[in-house]
């Protein structure tokens, strides 16, 4: 049995995760923080799952293999580099966090030996849209590419760390430097870089369109996720994948998918 902590148990996608837990046989919550600004923290989740509050995170990990951070970036850097020394394994799902905390974190997972991985998406689909941007990118060296997310009107940060993970990897085989953020006015005609639109409109779980454009023709690479329950999924297959490894190392989700 894999014992599992979930912080931002009552966000969207730790609640999704919680519950997946609940309904696995191979995987017990044994813990769930939230935030203390949510009027939560007390409250029983599940049978024998009370919400605890963030400073009660170390002692929840006493017994746990794995530790999943879906919290806020603010919150998740204040914490995450002093889940190793517990012994937990650590996957972060929380976006935009500081360089520096990162690298904090990378540095104990190899200091006590245990094994975290970082993502801005869980979901295979996701995950092989990434690796194509790189087949992509790498093949059409020259052609002008354009990056386009949309995601729900409730969504607090842009881009999407997804999208800013398709630009990483496209940056890698094309060491393409210069990012635009949408463009305004007379920009002039257009140089070597990847602009990046953000779209926030209703309800969309999250779209992600790369173009690339050249001479007469345009190739575009897509995902759309329909449920945010493909992102939850993908955290379960995560957690199973990483709870035994023991090597203090910062893993990649190419090795959870085999990609």
């Amino acid at each position: 049995m894999i014992n599992l902590v979930v912080g931002g148990a009552t966000g969207k996608l730790g609640r999704m995760v919680c519950d997946l837990a609940m309904e696995s046989e191979d995987i017990e919550l044994v813990g769930a923080t939230v935030s203390k600004s949510g009027g939560n923290v007390g409250r029983m989740l599940y049978d024998g799952v009370k919400a605890s509050a963030p400073e009660d995170l170390m002692r929840l990990l006493d017994d746990a293999d794995v530790y999943v951070d879906l919290t806020t970036p603010s919150a998740a850097s204040k914490i995450i580099a002093d889940v190793p020394s517990t012994g937990t394994n650590i996957i972060v799902g929380t976006t935009g966090i500081d360089a520096t905390s990162i690298q904090e974190l990378t540095d104990r997972v190899s200091e006590y030996g245990v094994s975290g991985i970082i993502s801005a998406n869980f979901a295979r689909g996701v995950n092989v849209f990434w690796k194509m941007c790189e087949v992509m990118a790498s093949a059409l060296q020259g052609y002008d590419i354009e990056v386009i997310e949309t995601h729900h009107r409730r969504k607090k940060d842009a881009p999407s760390g997804t999208a800013m993970e398709a630009v990483r990897r496209i940056q890698s085989v094309t060491n393409i430097n210069d990012l635009e953020y949408g463009r305004q006015g007379v920009t002039g005609e257009r140089g070597q870089e990847i602009c990046i639109h953000s779209v926030r409109a209703g309800d969309v779980y999250g779209d992600h369109t790369v173009m690339f454009g050249g001479s007469m023709e345009l190739l575009e690479l897509k995902h759309r996720s329909v449920s945010r329950e493909v992102f939850a999924r993908g955290c379960m297959d995560t957690i199973r994948w990483i709870a035994d490894k023991k090597d203090g190392k910062m893993h990649t989700m190419n090795e959870v998918f085999n990609l």
